[in-house]
């Protein structure tokens, strides 16, 4: 349920706003971790507690993680900019296709 609900606001958001970014996951990792602090059994003064808790912390969490993750992003991408002109840029191959093209190298050795 929590992970339908954070992907299905994320897909919202990135499509509200044109874009997917790190503004849609972490505003929907708070949403769902504040969710999740409304349904726990308790006095309102302790749910309301426990949703302020949630946005807190889903915010942390998933900003870590998405920071994280586009670092390592970046970090696999060095080695597709390192073309140096245009003709080689438009020449070259996307990660997926690079590897189809590897693989049936190997398969025809």
């Amino acid at each position: 349920m929590f992970t339908a609900e954070l992907y299905g606001l994320q897909n919202l958001l990135a499509e509200k706003q044109g874009a997917h970014d790190v503004y849609n996951v972490v505003s929907a990792g708070s949403a769902t971790a504040a969710t999740f602090g409304l349904i726990m059994p308790e006095s309102l003064k302790w749910r309301a507690r426990n949703m302020v808790l949630g946005l807190v912390l889903g915010a942390t969490l998933y900003f870590s993680l998405v920071w994280l993750h586009l670092k390592l992003v970046e970090k696999a991408n060095e080695g597709n900019t390192t073309t140096k002109d245009s003709r080689e840029m438009r020449d070259a191959k996307s990660g997926l296709r690079a590897a189809i093209d590897r693989l049936e190298e190997n398969l025809n050795k």
